[in-house]
Order: structure tokens, then sequence, then C-alpha cells
């Protein structure tokens, strides 16, 4: 049976063994990092990069609508037939960049002249928060975003 070479046997030394460690440190420091920016963010609902095994958004029940105005008379829209679920799950998230993407979408359409989508959460003990109230006025581009809600257990 051969021998096996000797570079494998050993580990890596001076140099090289720096630059393993660094590489490692940072990709550490990284790990912690960017899951932690959550915590800095003023929207609670944005989740991309948190730790969600801390999370109480989570586990927030969202009953979705969305409405729009179209020729002085106002209408639901019917989400699962317009949207992909995926994108409707995220418009119950509260994510922003996807109510607002939503909002402009609307109102590219003939007609629409104002569009609004309400969210009314409850915590996971049936706690009833606020609503949030998104709305865009077509004809201006005028976005309405409610506050930055105190998110609880």
């Amino acid at each position: 049976m051969p021998e096996p070479s000797s570079h494998l046997e050993s580990p890596p030394s001076g140099r090289a063994r720096r630059r393993i460690v660094r590489f490692l440190g940072v990709a550490l420091a990284l790990q912690i990092l960017v899951p932690f920016t959550y915590y800095v963010r003023s929207d609670p609902y944005d989740e991309r990069f948190a730790w969600r095994m801390f999370s109480a958004v989570r586990l927030h029940r969202c009953a979705t609508t969305a409405t729009e105005t179209i020729d002085g008379r106002e209408r639901e829209i019917p989400l699962a037939r317009t949207i992909h679920q995926a994108w409707a799950n995220h418009l119950s998230r509260n994510r922003r960049d996807v109510v607002v993407a939503f909002l402009r979408r609307r109102c590219e359409e003939e007609g629409v002249t104002h569009v609004e989508v309400r969210n009314a959460c409850t915590t996971p003990s049936g706690v009833p928060l606020a609503a949030q109230v998104y709305t865009r006025e077509c004809a201006t581009s005028d976005v309405s975003l409610p506050r930055a809600l105190q998110v609880a257990p």
C-alpha cells in the first residue's frame, strides 16, 4: 500500500493558517451580523435575513383584503385570482416592498384611481394588532404606508 503524502498529514502553518483563520472569522462575523440587522431596522415584517426561531411576527395570523376604486366605485380585488399565492402570502406578511409593488401594478390597470391593501393581524394569543393599511392614489402616485408596528408576541 502506498504511503500517504506528507503534505496531507500536517496542518497548514504560517501564512496559510492565518489566512484560513481570517476567512473563518469573517464568515462567522457575517453569519452573526447579517441576521442581526433585522433587529435594528424599522420594518418588523421584513424577516428575510432574521433568525426566525426568535420571531413573534412569523406566528401572527393576518386577514388580507385589497380594494380598488374604478369610476368612483370601490370593489374588492380577488387576490387568489389576481396574483400567485406566494405573492399573496407576502402581502399578508406585510412585506412593504411587495405591497408597494402590488399597489403600483394595480394603478396601471385601466380606470383605477385608488388602491388599498389592509391587513388585520392577531398575535398567537389572539390579541388584535393595529390594522396595517397601505394606499396609493394612482393619479399622483402618492403612497401611504402604516406606521411601524411595535411587534409583541
